[in-house]
C-alpha cells in the first residue's frame, strides 16, 4: 500500500521515537518540578526543544509556547487576541480557504460579537493583496492567513501580507502547520506576530505543537484560554508533555538537516505525479 496522505499526518521518524523514549521511563519528571533532578532533567529537555523551535523560525526562545497542536494554537491566537484587543476593535480578516481550526474559531468569535471578513482567493488559490488592503478598517485588530494550504499546497505571500498588516498597525497571525519543516520561515523578515505549528506534520509525534507569540516590538498580548498553574508564562497552563516536546525538538533538528535535499526530491515526485495526472481526460491540478 502506498501512503499519499502526508498533509494529514506523517509517521514518526525512528530518531524522534528514540529521543522521546527516555522521558517515558527513567527521565519521567515533571518539568515544573524545580526542587529535584528529575524535574531539572525534564526542564532541560523542554528548554532544548524550545531553543530548536525558535531557531527554526528566527524567533527567540521566550517567544515559543508549547501546545497540544495547531488547533489549540489557532484557538489561543484568535480568541486570545479578540479578548485582549476588543477595546481597540472587533474586526478580524481571514481567508475562506483556511483550515477549520481557524474558520470554526472565527464563527465562534462572531457569536461573541466579532465582525469577520472572509477573503476569497484567485484561480491559483492566492489572496488578492489589493482586496486585503481594501478590507482593513479602523477597528481591524488581526489578519489571519495560513502560510500554506493543507489541500492545495498553495503558499501565500506571507511576507507581503505581514507588511500590509504592520503598515496599518494590525497584528498578523499565520497557521504554518503545513509550512513548518518544509518552507523557510522567518518571523522577523515575514512580519509575523503569531504563528502556529504542529509536530506530526513533519515526522514528529501527535499531540504536541508550538505557538510563536512576538515579544519584540510590537509586543503581542494574548488572553490565556487555559488557566491553572501558570505554565508557559501563563499563556497555556497544564503539565507539559515532555516526551512529545522532546520529540518535537528532534523533528525540528532533523528537518534542519534534511529540508533542502527533501525539497528537491519531493518536487521531482510532485512534478512526475502531476505530469501523469494531466494526461487523464478532464484532469486539472488545483493550486
Amino acid at each position: 500500500m502506498i501512503y499519499l496522505d502526508y498533509n494529514a499526518t506523517t509517521p514518526c521518524d525512528p530518531e524522534v521515537v528514540e529521543a522521546m523514549m527516555p522521558y517515558f521511563t527513567q527521565k519521567f519528571g515533571n518539568a515544573a518540578s524545580r526542587t529535584h533532578p528529575y524535574g531539572w532533567i525534564a526542564d532541560e529537555a523542554v528548554k532544548q526543544a524550545r531553543d530548536k523551535v525558535a531557531a527554526m523560525i528566527n524567533a527567540v526562545p521566550q517567544e515559543i509556547v508549547f501546545t497540544s497542536g495547531s488547533t489549540e494554537g489557532c484557538n489561543l491566537a484568535l480568541k486570545g487576541v479578540f479578548e485582549l484587543y476588543a477595546a481597540k476593535g472587533k474586526h478580524l480578516i481571514t481567508c475562506a480557504t483556511e483550515h477549520k481550526a481557524v474558520l470554526d474559531t472565527c464563527r465562534h468569535l462572531e457569536r461573541m460579537g466579532a465582525e469577520i471578513t472572509y477573503l476569497g482567493v484567485d484561480q491559483d488559490g492566492l489572496v488578492d493583496l489589493n482586496e486585503l488592503k481594501a478590507a482593513i478598517k479602523q477597528d481591524t485588530i488581526l489578519i489571519a492567513v495560513m502560510f500554506a494550504n493543507n489541500e492545495t499546497g498553495v503558499i501565500q505571500p506571507v511576507e507581503q501580507i505581514g507588511a500590509i498588516a504592520h503598515e496599518h498597525e494590525v497584528l498578523f497571525f499565520t497557521d504554518a502547520t503545513q509550512a513548518a519543516g518544509k518552507c523557510r520561515i522567518d518571523v522577523e523578515a515575514q512580519h509575523i506576530d503569531i504563528l502556529a505549528l504542529s509536530a506530526h506534520k513533519f515526522y514528529g509525534p501527535k499531540g504536541v505543537g508550538a505557538l510563536y507569540i512576538r515579544r519584540r516590538s510590537p509586543r503581542v498580548r494574548l488572553m490565556a484560554q487555559i488557566d491553572g498553574g501558570g505554565h508557559e508564562r501563563s499563556f497555556r497552563s497544564g503539565t507539559l508533555n515532555v516526551p512529545g516536546i522532546a520529540g518535537l525538538g528532534k523533528a525540528v533538528e532533523l528537518c534542519g538537516q534534511n529540508r533542502e535535499s527533501e525539497s528537491v526530491r519531493l518536487r521531482a515526485l510532485r512534478d512526475h505525479l502531476e505530469e501523469g495526472l494531466l494526461k487523464l481526460p478532464g484532469a486539472k491540478i488545483n493550486g
